[in-house]
C-alpha cells in the first residue's frame, strides 16, 4: 500500500463539502432510527465500494471477530462567568488531578494568568482560581465546590460548531452503549449501533469489547462556543477576533487531540487477545476507541491492560497492532480523524472514495451523518 500522504500539510487532506451534507439532526428526528444511516464499506487494496445500510452492518462480522467500542459518556463541562473587571469568560473543564483540581481551557485569552479569579456557573456560585498553565492553551484550576457531580450539574455542554442548533433531545448526542461519564466531546463512530444490531452481532458469537477514552475539547471547539454565546446573549467582547482565533485554529494545522484519559481493563484485554489467537478480526469503532487501542498494544500486537493519559497521534507511516478493520464516520477536510484514516486505507484511495462516491452520493458527514467500514 502507498504512503498516506505527508502528515505535516493538511492542503493534502482537502475536498469540497457542501455545506448542505454536514447532518444537523439523526434520523431519529425524521422518525427513523440510528442504524438507518448509510453504510460505505471499503475494502482496502481496492477501489471497490459497496453501499449499504448501518443495519446490515452484521454481514461483514465473523463469528470468532470481536467489536471495540469506546463507552465514553459525554458530560456538561462548559462553565460561564466573569473575571475580578467583569469579563465574561468560559472554562471549559476537562480532567480531573489527583490533587482535587481540574485541567481545562479557558478563554479568551486575555484573563488566563496565574491567580486569576472566576466566578463561574449560572448564579456564579462556583470561585476558580487559575493556578498554572500546564501546556499551551491547558490551565490547572482550583475550583470550590470541586466535584464533579456538581460541576457537571451547573455546567453546558459543548457542541461542534458545525451544528447550527442544540439537539432536540440530549440523548441524540450519547452512544446507546456509553456508561462511564467524563467526555467533553461525542465518541460518535458508534453512534449508529442500536441495541438491536448489537444483539445480532452478540448471537452470532462476536464479542464486544468497551474501552474508555474520555475525549477532551479541541481549542476551537471551545472558542467557537465563546463567541457564539456572546453573540447570542448581546454580550461585551471582541466577536470578529475570537472568530479569527477559531478560524486560525481550524486552518493552521490538523487538530490533533490533547491528552485524554484511557482505560482498558485487563478482562478486554485478554478478550481481544484470545479472539485474535483463534483468527478472529479485530474491528475497531472509531478514531478515540482505535488511539486507545494503539496505546496499549505492544509491537507483537498483544493487547495489554492499561490506564493513564494518551496523546497518541496516529499518521501516514503508523503500523497498526491491533485493528483489522474500522468503523469511522465521514470527516470534514484537513481534519485529524480524515489523516487517522487514511494512514489506515491510503490517502489517495480514502480521498478517491469522498470525491467520487461519498460526495457525490449526498452522503452526509459528521455526528448525525452516515458511517464507513474499512476491511
Amino acid at each position: 500500500m502507498e504512503p498516506a500522504g505527508t502528515a505535516d500539510d493538511p492542503d493534502d487532506y482537502t475536498f469540497d463539502l457542501p455545506d448542505d451534507l454536514v447532518a444537523q439532526e439523526p434520523p431519529e428526528a425524521r422518525g427513523g432510527e440510528r442504524c438507518d444511516a448509510r453504510l460505505a464499506v471499503l475494502r482496502r487494496g481496492t477501489a471497490q465500494v459497496e453501499h449499504r445500510s448501518f443495519r446490515d452492518i452484521d454481514a461483514y462480522f465473523g463469528p470468532e471477530d470481536v467489536l471495540v467500542l469506546n463507552n465514553a459518556r459525554v458530560v456538561p463541562t462548559l462553565l460561564y462567568g466573569e473575571d475580578g473587571e467583569g469579563r465574561v469568560v468560559a472554562v471549559s473543564i476537562h480532567s480531573p488531578r489527583p490533587d482535587g483540581g481540574w485541567y481545562c481551557l479557558v478563554a479568551p485569552a486575555a484573563v488566563c494568568r496565574p491567580g486569576a479569579e472566576f466566578r463561574l456557573g449560572p448564579e456564579r456560585q462556583v470561585a476558580g482560581r487559575l493556578v498554572a498553565e500546564v501546556e499551551p492553551g491547558v490551565w490547572e484550576i482550583r475550583l470550590t465546590p470541586g466535584d464533579g457531580e456538581t460541576l457537571y450539574g451547573l455546567a453546558e455542554p459543548i457542541y461542534p460548531g458545525y451544528l447550527k442548533q442544540v439537539p432536540a433531545d440530549p440523548e441524540y448526542y450519547q452512544n446507546v452503549y456509553g456508561t462511564r461519564p467524563g467526555a467533553v466531546l461525542f465518541p460518535s463512530a458508534g453512534r449508529h449501533f442500536t441495541p438491536a444490531v448489537l444483539d445480532r452481532l452478540q448471537d452470532m458469537g462476536v464479542a464486544v469489547a468497551e474501552v474508555t477514552l474520555l475525549i477532551a475539547a479541541r481549542s476551537h471547539h471551545f472558542v467557537r462556543e465563546l463567541f457564539r454565546k456572546r453573540v447570542a446573549e448581546g454580550g461585551a467582547g471582541d466577536v470578529a477576533a475570537e472568530d479569527r482565533v477559531d478560524r486560525a485554529a481550524r486552518t493552521e494545522g490538523f487538530d490533533f487531540p490533547r491528552a485524554e484519559r484511557y482505560e482498558v481493563a485487563a478482562p478486554v484485554a485478554e478478550a481481544i487477545n484470545e479472539r485474535r489467537a483463534r483468527g478472529g478480526r479485530v474491528v475497531v469503532c472509531g478514531t478515540s476507541a482505535l488511539r486507545t487501542l494503539e496505546t496499549v498494544t505492544g509491537p507483537d500486537g498483544v493487547v495489554s491492560e492499561g490506564s493513564g493519559s494518551t496523546q497518541l497521534r496516529i499518521t501516514p507511516g503508523h503500523r497498526f497492532r491491533a485493528c483489522d478493520a474500522f468503523i469511522t464516520n465521514l470527516h470534514r477536510p484537513r481534519s485529524s480523524e480524515l489523516l487517522l484514516t487514511s494512514a489506515f486505507t491510503g490517502r489517495e484511495p480514502l480521498l478517491d472514495v469522498y470525491r467520487r462516491e461519498l460526495v457525490p452520493g449526498a452522503y452526509r458527514f459528521h455526528e448525525f451523518g452516515d458511517s464507513m467500514l474499512i476491511v
